[in-house]
């Protein structure tokens, strides 16, 4: 098993002067991190740990200790105890202990909540050694954990539904989503079709045909592009200006991924926000990500 030690592991053993790799336990012993979990129906209940005569064994806790208290047996001159920190204990033996010695190490907890302490038993294992144990615990009962747990699924499942009336709501479109955005009202959509042959080319760029939309606070235009160049154009920004100082950035649509070239692809190009006069001229210019190849309407009434 390939063994991590944390960092306040690792300071320790290097502040105490321990060499892992030279420990007895290279021997065909293997190295082992593990975790423990403390419950409150199991206190006084000794978790056996499997330590080997001169290898250190690391035990790190979730919860304060209260140093004081620590206690080990009556074998105490046969181990070398360190309480590192308020959550850091280490323990090595000075030589192999049996399972009927019956040695304990009391570890009693500082905040005052269950379990009171943790009791463990080291004894030595024929082919692990415990090298660091994470210990941790469990303050709640299984009744209370099971009730905070329900709580919390009823509090999710009222989420859940305001959620989905939410995604229902924007996920609504055409005339639904038209109506529901207020992009829709009795004045309706006048729609224009505008004469091609005012389009001029640009960037082997060329529009076949124009239509445009307007309604209530929105405009989108639909355009028939062909890509006469040598390499595919895909529109990614768009802006339309007027004249009287009106300007506006739009979104780009369109169904392929890219015209190609002596390709033929629908764009469409669409601006919120702004409510554009009738009969109003505009300047309309779509470029790709790089800005490298532009198709620029210099004027466009509508």
């Amino acid at each position: 098993m390939l063994l991590v030690f944390r960092p306040l592991l690792l300071l320790s053993l290097l502040l105490l002067g321990t060499n892992v790799t030279a420990q007895e336990p290279s021997r065909g012993r293997e190295l082992v991190q593990r975790r423990v979990t403390l419950s409150q129906s199991a206190t006084g209940k000794p978790v056996e740990l499997h330590v080997a005569s001169g290898s250190l064994t690391a035990l790190e806790f979730d919860s304060p200790v209260d140093r004081a208290g620590v206690k080990l047996g009556d074998a105490r001159d046969r181990f070398e105890l360190i309480v590192a920190t308020d959550r850091l204990i280490m323990l090595k033996p000075t030589g192999d202990v049996g399972t009927s010695e019956r040695v304990l190490l009391t570890v009693p907890f500082a905040d005052g909540m269950a379990p009171a302490r943790a009791v463990f038993a080291p004894v030595t294992n024929a082919t692990q050694v415990d090298a660091q144990v994470q210990v941790s615990r469990l303050p709640r009962t299984a009744e209370a954990v099971q009730a905070e747990l329900d709580e919390v699924r009823a509090a999710c499942a009222g989420k859940n539904i305001e959620l989905e009336a939410l995604r229902a709501r924007s996920a609504a479109t055409g005339p639904s989503g038209m109506l529901l955005a207020g992009m829709l009202d009795p004045v309706g959509i006048q729609v224009k079709e505008l004469r091609a042959q005012l389009l001029k080319p640009a960037n082997g760029l060329t529009v076949a045909r124009l239509t445009a939309f307007r309604g209530t606070g929105w405009v989108a235009l639909s355009l028939e592009i062909t890509n006469e160049g040598a390499a595919p154009w895909t529109p990614t920004e768009a802006r339309l200006s007027s004249a009287r100082g009106g300007r506006s950035h739009a979104m780009v649509a369109m169904r392929e991924p890219h015209i190609a070239p002596g390709g033929k692809a629908q764009v469409v190009v669409e601006a919120r926000g702004e409510d554009w006069p009738e009969d109003a001229t505009l300047r309309v210019e779509l470029r790709d990500s790089a800005g490298e190849r532009r198709l620029l309407i210099p004027s466009l009434v509508f």
